[in-house]
């Protein structure tokens, strides 16, 4: 089925996950975000000449011509009016707005036409699936409960009543927009592609696995809440909370993997479909709002909090049962990448995996299992 595939080194593909590979790449990931974020530190600093210049060439062109142009153009004098770092700041946000949107359709359009893409999802699916371990599966439940409903509503409604308190009704207004915005991008997205999961232990529009709903949501809640937390701040806490976010962010997507719930271009989905939206409102804040600073250590004390509470809810309340819950579906094989065919029915229909295709609409899915 994948011998169309490229082989990969051993090196790089082993023949299964163990738990010390993927603690090592955890850390791998921890310090290329460090050294990712002192490098834009440093390309910043050496920016400073460059964007004083600008400075002293848009204080000069306001001086010449800002009469005039508030005459003619009156919206066009605000350029004038912003810093060349607030510019640039603009700039690159569309870019990664651009960016990350133009993802999202690829990833679509390779769902669509059955790319290669689709066929790495079930290469990812096969090797993960290796790898499951008793052990491994506690924690990689306890990991994706904290990109779930509980863990992120329970976050979403803290930071919102905490934002009201402080009468801070920009960014609340702009942090419950990206929540539901996010989901309701999710929902519609699931319901255009009625793509299958490779095992689901969910029913409506859940049972469909394009894009990933926890990846988009913990993208955009940890992601946002990041940024409420970087605006106008010091570098040196901007570093160590984009790479908590990034960390916690990465690990619910390859949790995700390794329960067996997504292919590999669902999650890549949610992450560009998170990331598009969250680019979008905060440039938009910033565009329009020129927001001052918020107090970044309690409102990271009522995040931390929240998430201490309904985390550790569920890790003693619910963690035993999700743990059974997956176990129950857990996936063997990638026999829903073969196309729907005869044959690929009865297999299914012999298998635990309780979807019979990745490329079968909803419809066809109840027709095939079992």
């Amino acid at each position: 089925m994948l011998d169309d595939l490229p082989t990969l080194p051993d090196w790089l593909m082993p023949d299964q996950p163990t738990p010390a590979l993927l603690l090592t790449a955890l850390l791998v990931f921890v310090l290329l975000s460090v050294l990712t974020l002192c490098l834009v530190r440093a390309v910043l600093v050496l920016l400073r000449p460059v964007l004083a210049g600008m400075d002293a060439l848009r204080l000069y062109l306001h001086a010449a011509f800002g009469d005039r142009l508030r005459e003619r153009w009156p919206r066009s004098i605000g350029l004038l009016e912003r810093e060349a770092a607030e510019l640039l700041l603009l700039a690159a946000a569309l870019a990664a707005l651009a960016a990350s949107a133009s993802g999202l359709v690829v990833l679509a359009f390779a769902v669509v036409q059955d790319a290669p893409l689709v066929r790495l999802d079930a290469a990812v699916f096969e090797w993960l699936q290796r790898g499951r371990d008793a052990g491994l599966d506690r924690v990689m439940v306890a990991i994706t409960e904290m990109g779930g409903a509980r863990v992120t509503v329970t976050l979403g409604l803290a930071v919102f009543a905490w934002l009201a308190w402080r009468r801070a009704w920009a960014p609340a207004l702009y942090w419950a927009v990206a929540l539901l915005g996010a989901r309701a991008c999710v929902v519609a997205l699931k319901l255009g592609f009625e793509r299958a999961r490779p095992a689901s232990i969910y029913g409506g529009v859940e049972s469909f696995s394009f894009p990933s709903g926890h990846a988009t949501s913990s993208m955009v809640t940890f992601g946002f809440l990041a940024f409420l937390l970087c605006v106008r701040q010091r570098w040196r806490l901007r570093i160590p909370v984009l790479v908590l976010a990034s960390t916690l962010i990465a690990a619910i997507g390859v949790s995700r993997l390794y329960l067996g719930m997504h292919w590999l271009s669902d999650v890549l989905a949610g992450y560009a479909l998170g990331l598009a939206w969250i680019v979008l409102l905060a440039a938009l804040y910033l565009a329009l709002h020129r927001p001052g600073r918020l107090p970044a250590a309690p409102l990271g004390t009522v995040a931390a909090a929240a998430l201490v509470i309904a985390g550790g809810w569920v890790m003693l309340f619910r963690l035993p049962d999700a743990v059974e819950r997956y176990r129950e579906v857990r996936p063997v094989s990638a026999l829903s990448l073969v196309p729907c065919t005869a044959g690929a029915v009865a297999a299914a229909a012999g298998s635990r995996v309780t979807t019979a295709t990745a490329f079968c609409r909803s419809g066809d899915s109840r027709e095939t299992s079992s």
